[in-house]
């Protein structure tokens, strides 16, 4: 094993942005990689960025967009690394990320998956603020590993790119194309379930970037919500029959009543109503709750008034209006805070270099 790795960066009109994704990549200082970009028929210049700027990627063009699914499997179809990473096309790499994850990676069993540290940042007018630094366990049973993929509240500790992937195992796991939102934890927790181990490794650092545009995927939409239906649906058909399906069962309890919140009134989505109020009470639910509370007393108390007294539409209206862009701009805010150690800092400073380079 020449021990190459394939960053795999599906794009889509984010022709600007991509450009300081595709330099923290090529700064890697593990130099024995390939970037592949798969291009979903990007109308902003990006084919003209690229051949000027990184006439060393692999480019693969979609004439039509493939979706996040799609576009991955493409550009896994493409590479012929040792190794896998994934990263988004708004996201960022430290310079050592690569190195440390391979290093950690030829360091433990064959059947396991490092999965190394990772940030939410977002950039402001005043300089950049960090979210707290996210790890996987060192190791946690399988079942638990999924309850944290299945759990719609709360962060989770492994993320599209601070994992890398052996090349083995495409040859049993590739990423659902029907997929639209969820991708990410659906690819890892089919790997899981083919029996790869994610081990968590306090190694490398990757950025993930929140903004107001939209992320590969796309936006929260109908789309986006029928989306996660279909996961949830496909997950608990998969799980059900499982003998530790229980350890899952409040994970998927909550994504089942967050589906049913989001897209109560929708008229285009009553006709997935029944199947999904099915599945929660075949999880054990028994009644109706604000499964993603707000975290300010008032609202929390708000919000469970209009859930007794008109149901899940009206609390569905009531979470709309207070998820409008400017309210969750705000709110996303407390995630979030101003460099105080000598880590965040240096995070900080590398988020920086690589977004003014």
């Amino acid at each position: 094993m020449n021990d190459k790795v394939s960053i795999i960066v599906p794009t889509r009109n984010r022709r600007d942005i991509l450009r300081h994704t595709l330099r923290s990549a090529r700064a890697q200082s593990w130099k024995n990689i390939e970037i592949v970009v798969i291009d979903e028929a990007s109308t902003d210049g990006t084919p003209r960025m690229l051949a000027a700027e990184f006439p060393e990627a692999k480019v693969v063009r979609h004439d039509v967009p493939h979706g996040p699914g799609g576009a991955r499997n493409a550009g896994i179809v493409t590479s012929d690394g040792d190794w896998v990473l994934f990263l988004d096309d708004d996201d960022l790499l430290h310079e050592d990320h690569i190195t440390e994850l391979v290093q950690a990676a030829k360091e433990v069993p064959p059947n396991c998956v490092v999965s190394g540290r990772w940030r939410r940042f977002v950039a402001t007018p005043t300089g950049t603020q960090l979210g707290p630094v996210m790890c996987a366990p060192a190791s946690r049973p399988a079942m638990e590993t999924l309850a944290e993929f299945l759990e719609p509240q709360g962060e989770g500790s492994v993320w599209t790119s601070s994992a890398l992937w052996p090349r083995s195992t495409f040859k049993n796991v590739l990423w659902d194309e029907q997929l639209f939102t969820n991708g990410d934890v659906d690819f890892f927790g089919s790997a899981v379930l083919a029996g790869a181990q994610i081990v968590g490794r306090p190694v490398g650092m990757a950025y993930y970037r929140a903004h107001a545009g939209q992320r590969v995927a796309g936006s929260g939409s109908l789309r986006s919500l029928l989306s996660a239906a279909r996961y949830r649906l496909k997950w608990s058909q998969l799980l059900l029959s499982h003998p530790e399906h229980q350890v899952c069962a409040e994970a998927m309890r909550n994504g089942f009543m967050t589906l049913l919140i989001g897209l109560a009134g929708i008229p285009d989505a009553q006709e997935l109503m029944p199947f999904l109020l099915d599945a929660y009470r075949m999880w054990g639910g028994k009644g109706y709750y604000v499964s993603n509370p707000p975290r300010h007393s008032l609202k929390f108390f708000i919000a469970r008034g209009a859930l007794k007294v008109g149901g899940l539409t009206v609390l569905h209206w009531l979470l709309k209006q207070a998820s409008r862009p400017r309210r969750v701009q705000q709110s996303d805010m407390a995630l979030y805070g101003i460099p105080t150690t000598d880590a965040d800092k240096t995070d900080a400073a590398v988020i920086r270099t690589l977004d003014e380079a």
